[in-house]
């Protein structure tokens, strides 16, 4: 039986959030030397602290498990723990998109872009935020545009 365009679109943003947990890794590892943000203390009953990072890989979790609601809590909270994360905030309009809550996905990519206008997964989702909540595919086809010509061309994505 043959995907219909809706699947499709977030079978291909899943593996974008994907990347984007990745590029959070390397984001991570490219800022200043200074100390890191100290881990937030976790829900009681938890057996250890637990900071942005497990926050964006329980997101995935729950993303990868199709429930969009824990996801987006999860990925909230990594937000709230660090506002500048832009995977953080890619992440989070997965989520949002996964919902068709539309606008607020398109304002968590606005703010990835404000924090590092070099994340190439961002212009991709927001392509499919232009074609599929607001129907300007010139402007989807800007963003995509955008995309490649970061993307390598040997790069997976």
């Amino acid at each position: 039986m043959p995907m219909s365009d809706t699947t499709r679109n977030l079978v291909i943003a899943s593996f974008v959030a994907l990347s984007v947990g990745f590029l959070a890794g390397w984001w991570m590892g490219s800022q200043t030397t200074e100390a890191p943000e100290p881990a937030a203390t976790a829900p009681s009953g938890a057996p250890h602290p637990v900071g942005a990072q497990e926050y964006l890989q329980l997101g995935m979790q729950a993303l990868g498990a199709g429930d969009f609601e824990t996801a987006e809590v999860r990925f909230r909270r990594a937000v709230e723990l660090q506002p500048g994360n832009p995977a953080a905030h890619a992440d989070l309009a997965v989520a949002l998109m996964y919902q068709e809550r539309w606008e607020e996905a398109r304002e968590h990519l606005e703010r990835a872009k404000e924090i590092e206008p070099g994340m190439p997964e961002v212009y991709f989702l927001e392509g499919l935020v232009y074609r599929d909540a607001i129907g300007d595919t010139a402007r989807a086809e800007e963003a995509w545009e955008r995309f490649l010509a970061m993307v390598p061309e040997d790069s997976p994505q």
